[in-house]
């Protein structure tokens, strides 16, 4: 299992959000969401609900 891969699920996990968490991993969002897609594969089991967020104003 890859060190860096755990660090990015973690930081997802606290952070609630792939691009909150590359601002604090300092690497960008499309990297934390390979990341993650790599765990999952490796785990065979989805990690995280993948939602997207809209502003209130459409």
């Amino acid at each position: 299992m890859n060190h860096e891969r755990l660090k990015t699920f973690i930081a997802v996990a606290e952070k609630k959000s792939f691009s909150e968490a590359a601002k604090i991993l300092y690497i960008t969002q499309p990297t934390i969401t390979a990341q993650i897609k790599a765990l999952e594969e490796e785990l065979q089991t989805k990690l995280f609900e993948r939602t997207t967020k809209k502003s209130g104003n459409d």
